[in-house]
């Protein structure tokens, strides 16, 4: 699967720019490893939940995203969380696959769209 496109990840990203602006020069860079941080982090959780079947923390990891993709416009990975839980709140093991590989790619890809805009020397390993 090829990563997707930045501009698909977060259209314009008028969004994420409007958040970092408002935030200040001083506390936009703190705003943006935080998200990084905290989108990381649900990701290393969302995947090995996604491969067993973990209902309660696809949940839980994909209310992370429902609320972070939103915030910043990632509209689009915002709707494959929202999908991907009700598919978990259903108990729908179908469905859950099928929304799995999108929304892990689009993840991934926002993972590493906010790695690239982090100050120099910040980029998380």
């Amino acid at each position: 699967m090829t990563a997707p496109d930045p501009h698909d990840i977060l259209g314009d990203s008028t969004a994420l720019r409007d958040l970092l602006a408002m935030a200040g020069p001083e506390t936009a860079p703190r705003i943006l490893r935080q998200m990084h941080s905290d989108l990381t982090a649900c990701a290393g959780l969302l995947a090995p939940a996604l491969a067993t079947g973990d209902r309660a923390t696809i949940r839980a990891q994909t209310h992370v995203l429902i609320a972070l993709a939103g915030t910043i416009g990632a509209m689009r990975l915002h709707t494959c969380a929202i999908d991907l839980n009700a598919a978990a709140h259903a108990q729908d093991p179908v469905a859950i696959a099928a929304q799995s590989g999108p929304l892990m790619a689009d993840l991934t890809g926002l993972v590493a769209l906010l790695a690239s805009r982090l100050p120099k020397g910040e980029a998380a390993a």
